[in-house]
């Protein structure tokens, strides 16, 4: 069968006659005439029936019939009147308009307004401000940005972004219909925009060029009005939400193509980070890349590269967190802490890098001779070291001059007095050198190679050894000291910004207090974050909060170009 059968509790006496313009006035008090209205909306009822002469054979005159059907009751108990007119007349009816028929003009109007005030607002003298989609964000405001719209046609300057606003209505109709999602695609609209690369994204990336690179092993370019939402107010453009970032690192079949694209790149390909004056902690690229597929940070985010792969700090440098953090105070008196060291920078998100200047040099000073505290060799280059442990005398000779001995004679004796006594110490110029770059181990009273039974208070300085790689072979015979490598950026994936975890001391998160090697790293794990950025922590997890889409391949001006 293929017929449509109708509904169980249909009643067919009940019929109204849908598709008619016109309804019997007595519909609202049920009892509809069979006849119904006309075509023009006049009342057609006269009788309740119209009578049928039946003759039988032989009878010249017959007898008339009630025709009334039986779900209007049946032939009447009087029937019709000798005339053959119907004993029932019905009152005639106010017909009206069936609700299919109001549907229908509703439209009509509706339809032609809309019309009309699109063609009022199309041509009329607001055009501009009536096609705007409502003001543009902050990030679009600037100086450059506003030279350029008054660029473009209209009070708006929509030809900045929207290539077909300087064209007429058919470059209108042309473009919106060719735009995806279109008109004739609703089932389309919940989606939301498409993610490819549009003729406006295109736009886009010749203002901010190299923004549409994210990685090399991308399969495709992702478009940048599906994340960067304009016209949502006059404030900062609201952050790109997770769905645009899980469309590919939530999807397998896209994940498991950049990983087959990634295996074809050479490991140079995904060395593009520029340094741009800060020291980043480089990790070997995994095997699989950054592939794995995951929904949330809080749920299945893959752990933190450096814990995952437990990586170690390659810092030559030997420091001791733990010994710092034991009590060790300051010659201020105070207790030295996280921040005696590290400093946040003028932004507050970062910290200061670390220099012996600043940092060291108030406690680990390069008092090589404890009679003479405040002379001290230059760090950071074995070279100058030489070359001012071989001027010694002409060192004291300055020293003398600073503290007041303007007399020859009296700075000659000044000078000798103090070679004397480092003689003592050392006996010659070599083992001092020796004892300068070597030296590792403070609790020692004498250098190596000191004059036996003297016991001359030791400086501070316990040698370049004691914090740094010291070894031979360097040039010119002076020993090699292994360049040291603090990074400032660790995990350079993503951003952090210690200005808004200031409320959080540094030891909840970090386990400096423990640490007492230079290969330890003591970047929290994703299990300290998620404490927090979670559903259950209540704070901001998602992904826009640590990533950027955006890898600037290559250094890029940033241009504004009338195309």
């Amino acid at each position: 069968m293929k017929d449509q059968l109708p509904s169980p509790d249909f009643d067919r006496s009940r019929y109204e006659r849908p598709n008619q313009d016109w309804e019997c006035g007595w519909t609202c008090d049920g009892c509809p005439c069979r006849i119904g209205p006309s075509p023009t909306g006049e009342c057609r009822a006269t009788a309740e029936c119209r009578p049928v002469l039946e003759k039988k054979e032989g009878e010249e005159k017959g007898r008339w019939r009630c025709t009334r059907p039986k779900e209007h009751g049946g032939p009447c108990a009087d029937g019709p009147r000798p005339d053959g007119s119907c004993a029932c007349p019905i009152p005639t009816c106010q017909p009206r308009r069936s609700l299919r028929n109001q549907r229908g003009r509703l439209s009509v109007a509706i339809t032609a307004a809309t019309a009309a005030l699109l063609l009022i607002g199309f041509f009329g003298p607001w055009r501009w401000r009536f096609i705007s989609a409502g003001p543009v964000s902050s990030h679009h405001q600037g100086v450059v940005f506003s030279q350029l719209r008054h660029s473009w046609p209209g009070d708006e300057g929509c030809g900045a972004c929207h290539s077909a606003a300087h064209g007429d209505l058919r470059e209108w109709v042309r473009t919106a219909f060719n735009t995806r999602p279109g008109p004739l695609q609703p089932h389309r609209f919940p989606g939301g925009t498409t993610r490819e690369m549009t003729e406006l994204d295109r736009h886009c990336v010749a203002c901010h060029p190299g923004h549409a690179f994210h990685q090399p092993n991308v399969t495709r370019d992702h478009s940048c009005s599906a994340c960067h939402r304009e016209h949502q107010g006059p404030g900062r453009m609201p952050a790109p939400r997770d769905t645009e970032c899980l469309s590919c690192h939530g999807n397998g079949s896209v994940m498991e193509a950049s990983l087959k694209k990634g295996e074809q790149l050479p490991p140079a390909a995904f060395n593009y980070r520029h340094t741009s004056g800060r020291v980043l902690y480089q990790v070997p690229r995994p095997e699989q890349g950054y592939t794995k597929v995951f929904k949330s940070f809080a749920e299945d985010h893959p752990e933190f590269q450096l814990h995952s792969q437990r990586l170690t700090d390659t810092n030559s440098l030997r420091f001791n967190h733990a010994l710092h953090l034991s009590g060790l105070r300051q010659h201020n008196g105070q207790a030295l802490d996280c921040a005696s060291c590290h400093q946040p920078d003028a932004a507050g998100a970062h910290f200061q890098a670390i220099t012996y200047a600043k940092h060291c040099q108030s406690c680990h000073a390069l008092q090589f001779d404890a009679r003479n505290p405040q002379l001290r060799p230059p760090h950071g280059d074995p070279a100058n070291v030489r070359a001012f442990l071989r001027s010694l005398p002409t060192q004291y000779a300055d020293l003398a001059r600073r503290s007041g001995l303007t007399a020859q004679p009296d700075t000659e004796k000044f000078v000798a007095e103090q070679m004397r006594h480092l003689r003592d110490r050392v006996l010659n110029g070599e083992n001092l050198e020796q004892q300068i770059f070597f030296a590792a181990d403070p609790s020692k009273q004498l250098a190596a190679g000191a004059a036996p039974n003297h016991t001359t208070e030791r400086a501070r300085f316990a040698g370049c050894a004691y914090c740094h790689e010291v070894g031979p072979g360097g040039v010119d015979g002076l020993p090699r000291i292994a360049p040291v490598f603090t990074p400032d950026r660790w995990l350079i994936r993503g951003e952090f910004n210690h200005a808004k975890h200031a409320i959080v001391a540094c030891t909840e998160c970090h386990s400096a207090t423990t640490s007492r090697q230079t290969s330890d790293i003591i970047i929290p794990a994703k299990k300290s974050c998620t404490e927090c950025h979670s559903p259950a922590g209540g704070v901001a997890h998602n992904c826009a909060t640590c990533h950027s889409y955006h890898t600037v391949h290559g250094p890029h001006a940033h241009q504004h170009s009338k195309r």
